[in-house]
């Protein structure tokens, strides 16, 4: 749908439209989060300034250019079609209901409401903390909170919400394991207003993931072993950053996919070892693994950490299927942790349980 001349009739008017007796009317479905009762929105005797005065702007400059660039930047937007033409014709912003609605546009023609005709548009607004509060201005004057029926809509009149476009473009829905596949949005609006994206998927399946990159776009791999089930990402487009008084209403718009991996996994390969507990400076210790399942050759690595340091943290010592280790000094006692990881042919790993070594000095590699 598109219109040859739009124009956005009120926001940008230095007189203030009031009318603290009206009846408030909407049509659409989302009433609680962009609208109070008329009681709540009373705003006669107590209007929540949350901005003082300022010609740089108007309500479709705060709704649109002022909450989402992060630099503060001001903006009047109130050339005929604007606002159409530059984030909703697009497709940057949506109509939406949900959570994620972060823009409010009024109507004050019930026909122009219905017809989505940007001719009858008298005013916008941002939708903020916990979809539960309303701020915009008229013109020059301030930005307060709630009072849309009181300050700046005369008569009765229509709303529609708006969120970040999250749409996808086309993705493979049906991956095979180890070939990776992207998932990006249509709509990267990273510069036009400063949206942060990032994919993310469920901790417990991140052992059975590569992320190649991230943002509005993202490369995700299933490892061979990934087991056949339902998975799902999350698309989270942080937006709405820009600060209005010195603070912003940051909005996290979120959009999920899930997955279904079928086919069956490769296997995974198991390890053990054996050998010493204790090691002298004239007792040399010894240990041998071998591993089994997934796919030979193997390749074996052996880590080692001391128990007594708390900040230690295990360092490789060797490799192969067999390990040899000795200390020269016959100090005092001191304790290891030892382990080693088998990685197979096909990139499949195994780590043991580590098992604990003690030892009359330092332990190093016998070569």
């Amino acid at each position: 749908m598109s219109f040859i001349v739009l124009t956005f009739v009120s926001c940008s008017e230095e007189n203030i439209l009031k009318n603290e007796n009206l009846a408030e009317t909407a049509t659409v479905s989302n009433i609680a989060s962009t609208r109070k009762t008329s009681t709540q929105e009373n705003c006669s005797f107590a209007k929540v300034k949350v901005e003082p005065e300022d010609n740089l702007y108007n309500c479709h400059g705060l709704s649109f250019v002022l909450s989402e660039k992060y630099l503060e930047t001001k903006e009047k937007i109130d050339l005929p079609g604007d606002v159409y033409t530059r984030f909703i014709q697009n497709g940057i912003f949506v109509e939406d209901s949900s959570s994620n609605a972060t823009k409010v546009i009024y109507w004050n023609n019930l026909t122009d409401y219905k017809n989505r005709n940007f001719i009858g548009v008298d005013h916008s607004a941002i939708i903020v903390e916990g979809d539960n509060i309303v701020y915009s201005k008229q013109g020059a004057n301030e930005v307060f909170q709630n009072c849309i029926n009181d300050v700046y809509l005369a008569g009765t009149h229509y709303y529609r919400t708006y969120a970040l476009n999250l749409a996808l473009n086309p993705y493979e829905t049906n991956p095979t394991r180890k070939v990776p596949f992207t998932i990006s949005a249509i709509h990267n609006a990273t510069s036009i207003l400063d949206v942060q994206y990032a994919w993310d998927a469920d901790p417990a399946d991140y052992k059975y993931l590569r992320m190649i990159g991230n943002g509005f776009s993202c490369s995700f791999e299933f490892k061979g072993e990934a087991p056949s089930k339902a998975y799902t990402f999350t698309l989270k487009a942080k937006h709405q950053r820009g600060k209005i008084n010195g603070v912003s209403f940051e909005k996290e718009a979120t959009k999920k996919v899930t997955i279904n991996l079928t086919g069956t996994p490769e296997p995974i390969p198991t390890a053990s070892f054996t050998g010493s507990t204790y090691v002298t400076k004239t007792s040399m210790g010894s240990w041998s693994a071998t591993a089994s399942g997934g796919t030979a050759p193997y390749s074996y690595y052996w880590w080692i950490k001391r128990q007594q340091d708390p900040d230690s943290f295990y360092l490789q010592i060797g490799t192969g299927s067999e390990l040899y280790l000795l200390t020269k000094t016959s100090i005092k006692s001191t304790y290891y942790n030892l382990y080693v990881r088998v990685v197979d042919a096909n990139g499949q790993s195994f780590s043991t349980a580590p098992q604990v070594v003690q030892s009359t000095g330092v332990l190093e590699e016998a070569y």
